[in-house]
């Protein structure tokens, strides 16, 4: 293997931590608006990006930054097993991006103590009129970011030059694009089917120990070669 550095990309949402952190802050703040919008993006009647935007700007009717924040960080966690690796890649100089095409608002409270992630998300703020605006720059692609907002395939291409990157996910929309283009898969439902269901070589994700023993197993290839 002739590439100098592993990078590791772990989406968010039903990866990292068990559950959809949006779902669950949408749910508390805006649950009968957050419904009808859930189904017009089930329906494909509006992208994801549109189904994003209006959830959030919903909920922010009802809350606040800071109380949706706070929810976030007292109500999402991370994956059992989450903080060994963050220190397995930590000592070995590992660099983890978290990549995701929801918000850095409700990401960041929940990671705020692994304080070398690199989180790659949308961002929410206001404007000085108070304005709602959402910022997709991190990881943009017109082509894409017009439907999904965050490109997760931008980000992928860049590290790809570099890096030897495994990536994590769930998803059969953005990391089923993002994921092909890397170096190797650790697939959750329903991102491991599809991969079967396309040839598309994946090992299916059970813990964040296994992922710690093939960069162990990768570690050691490249001192052999």
């Amino acid at each position: 293997m002739n590439k100098k550095d592993i990078s590791l990309i772990i989406d968010f949402d039903d990866t990292l931590v068990e559950e959809n952190a949006a779902r669950v802050v949408l749910n508390r703040f805006s649950p009968n608006e957050y419904e009808k919008i859930s189904n017009q993006y089930k329906y494909k009647e509006i992208s994801f990006k549109i189904y994003q935007e209006k959830s959030f700007e919903k909920s922010l009717e009802n809350t606040s930054f800071e109380e949706l924040e706070n929810y976030s960080r007292n109500n999402v966690k991370v994956r059992e097993g989450f903080s060994d690796l963050y220190k397995y890649c930590t000592t070995n100089k590992i660099k983890i991006t978290i990549l995701s095409s929801g918000l850095k608002n409700y990401i960041q409270p929940v990671v705020e103590n692994f304080t070398s992630l690199e989180i790659i998300a949308a961002d929410m703020k206001r404007d000085k009129s108070n304005n709602l605006e959402f910022d997709y720059s991190k990881s943009f692609k017109k082509s894409c970011s017009m439907q999904w907002g965050i490109c997760k395939c931008e980000t992928v291409e860049k590290k790809m030059k570099d890096n030897f990157v495994i990536y994590v996910g769930d998803g059969v929309t953005t990391d089923l694009c993002a994921s092909q283009k890397c170096d190797k898969i650790f697939a959750l439902n329903p991102l491991y089917n599809r991969c079967l269901e396309e040839n598309i070589s994946a090992t299916k994700f059970n813990s964040f120990k296994k992922i710690m023993e093939y960069i162990n197993k990768l570690k050691g290839s490249y001192i052999d070669s």
